[in-house]
């Protein structure tokens, strides 16, 4: 009986608390839906507010350092011993403090394993576990460890973690390396691109610039690409499509172009092309050949041999026919 009577009164604030947000005028509905979301902002707010169960590991060249909340003394032994098995040559320092609080004890192991894994992954960076939210930031070792741990945090990840978002950079290219390759049946790329989008954006403008079956793309994301990039690759592969044959690198601010053109005047157009579509913060260095055209054949150098071997056999051939012509030779294999 006395629980009906709680309850009762329970309903009657909360009836009242309903009464207290409802705009004049509106329904019992609308009124509802006011306070639900009332609720649902204080619960926000109290989740803010709940004290943080805070754990980071931060690789430097130095070394590993952690720092924050374990649930116990035996879940710290098994951490360690994951930093030594992740990190066996790394000096590591940990100030660790037993608290209650945190993710229940099996997810949080799972938490911060998959967390150190990902540090692994870095040069220099930091993986950070708030409550069930972790976050990683930092310069990845290589590319294909840029690729890795970019592939590891959009998912699956472990039972109860969030990705708070990521801080992840490339390694470092220096100098800033890009080629392209023209063959007789394919476009080699390869080299640095400043990041994936760049990466699609080269490809597509490839497909569009070249009548070429193969596309090898060996190209690799990472940081340091100079200013207007983008815009140097564009006219470095417009230049290229020009020519038969060819290549064209850009390494840092220096774009260099050698291959073989169609004839004299695409050769000069090409070069002259490259210098007025490149930044002008680039420089440019080029080496192009052309085909030589094919000179008119002497009628004289067909008539004087048949002439010749006339005159040797006294004008024996029958019905005064001439011998065979000679053959000449190719004017590209003299």
């Amino acid at each position: 009986m006395l629980g009906l009577v709680v309850a009762v009164l329970a309903w009657g604030a909360y009836a009242a608390r309903a009464a207290l947000f409802a705009d004049p005028g509106l329904g019992s509905t609308a009124a509802g839906a006011h306070l639900v979301e009332r609720v649902a902002e204080n619960s926000d707010a109290d989740e803010k507010q709940r004290p943080a169960y805070v754990w980071v590991a931060a690789r430097s060249d130095s070394g590993l350092k952690i720092r924050g909340a374990v649930p116990s003394e035996e879940d710290r032994q098994t951490l360690l011993g994951m930093v030594k098995a992740h990190f066996p040559d790394l000096a590591v320092e940990a100030k660790l403090k037993v608290e209650e609080g945190g993710l229940p004890r099996e997810q949080w192991l799972g938490a911060v394993s998959f967390g150190l894994k990902q540090l692994s992954h870095l040069k220099r960076g930091a993986v950070r576990l708030t409550n069930a939210n972790l976050k990683v930031s930092g310069v990845a070792n290589s590319a294909d460890d840029y690729v890795e741990i970019k592939k590891a945090l959009a998912g699956p990840l472990p039972a109860g973690l969030t990705a708070g978002g990521d801080d992840i950079r490339p390694p470092i290219a220096d100098p800033f390396v890009f080629t392209a390759d023209l063959g007789v049946n394919a476009l080699s790329l390869a080299g640095s691109v400043p990041s994936e989008d760049a990466r699609k954006q080269v490809r597509d403008l490839s497909r569009q610039l070249f009548a070429r079956p193969g596309l090898d793309d060996r190209l690799q994301v990472a940081s340091g690409a100079p200013k207007n990039w983008d815009e140097a690759v564009t006219a470095a592969l417009r230049a290229l499509s020009r020519l038969e044959s060819g290549k064209v690198a850009l390494s840092g601010l220096a774009v260099s172009i050698e291959g073989v053109a169609p004839d004299q005047g695409t050769a000069v157009a090409v070069s002259y092309q490259l210098r007025r579509d490149l930044p002008k913060i680039f420089s440019t260095s080029e080496s192009i050949k052309w085909k030589e055209a094919k000179a008119p054949q002497d009628i004289a150098a067909q008539v004087i041999p048949r002439i010749k071997d006339f005159a040797r056999t006294k004008g024996s051939w029958p019905k005064g026919e001439l011998p065979p012509l000679t053959p000449l030779l190719d004017s590209t294999s003299r």
